[in-house]
C-alpha cells in the first residue's frame, strides 16, 4: 500500500485558533516582531460542509505574511465548524497546516482513498478549502486551499 508523501507539498500557512485574535496578534507583533496582521471578516459567506452536513459560520481572520510562512489567526464568532469544535474542546493555539494547491480534486481523492476523513470543506470568497483529520498523525489538521481560477480576457 502506497502512503501519501507529504514531501510533495509545501506547508505555506500555520493556522491558529484563538478566542481573541486581536489580542493574540498584538502579542505576536509586539513580542516576536511578527509583521502587522491584516483583518478580514468571513460572515456567513460561501458554502460549507462540516462533518458532512451543510453549515454556516462567521469568523474573523487575521493574516501576517512576512516571515516566510503565512500566519493565520481565526476567531470564531458564530456557527458550527471545525473552529467551534476546537474552541468547545477548550483549546486555543495551533490548529492546522495550510497547503496551497492548484487543484483540490486530486488531493481529495488521494486522501479519501487513504482513509482520511474530511472534517470541513467549502468556499470562502475566492478560495476553496478542504480540511482533513490528521490529528492522530500530526497533532493538527491539514488544510488544502485552491485559489479561484483566473478568467481569461476576451
Amino acid at each position: 500500500m502506497l502512503n501519501i508523501n507529504l514531501g510533495e507539498y509545501k506547508i505555506t500557512q500555520l493556522g491558529y485558533i484563538y478566542k481573541d485574535i486581536k489580542k493574540q496578534a498584538n502579542l505576536l507583533e509586539s513580542r516576536l516582531g511578527v509583521p502587522k496582521f491584516a483583518y478580514y471578516e468571513n460572515k456567513f459567506k460561501g458554502t460549507y460542509k462540516y462533518r458532512g452536513k451543510d453549515t454556516k459560520f462567521w469568523s474573523l481572520i487575521a493574516i501576517s505574511k512576512g516571515i516566510g510562512l503565512q500566519i493565520e489567526l481565526v476567531q470564531l464568532i458564530e456557527g458550527d465548524c471545525i473552529f467551534s469544535e476546537f474552541i468547545n474542546a477548550g483549546k486555543e493555539g495551533l490548529h492546522h497546516y495550510g497547503i496551497f494547491v492548484k487543484e483540490l480534486a486530486p488531493i481529495k481523492k488521494l486522501f479519501l482513498d487513504k482513509g482520511f476523513e474530511i472534517v470541513n470543506e467549502g468556499t470562502t470568497g475566492i478560495v476553496n478549502v478542504l480540511y482533513f483529520d490528521t490529528l492522530d498523525l500530526l497533532g493538527v489538521y491539514l488544510e488544502f486551499q485552491e485559489g479561484a481560477k483566473k478568467r481569461r480576457k476576451k
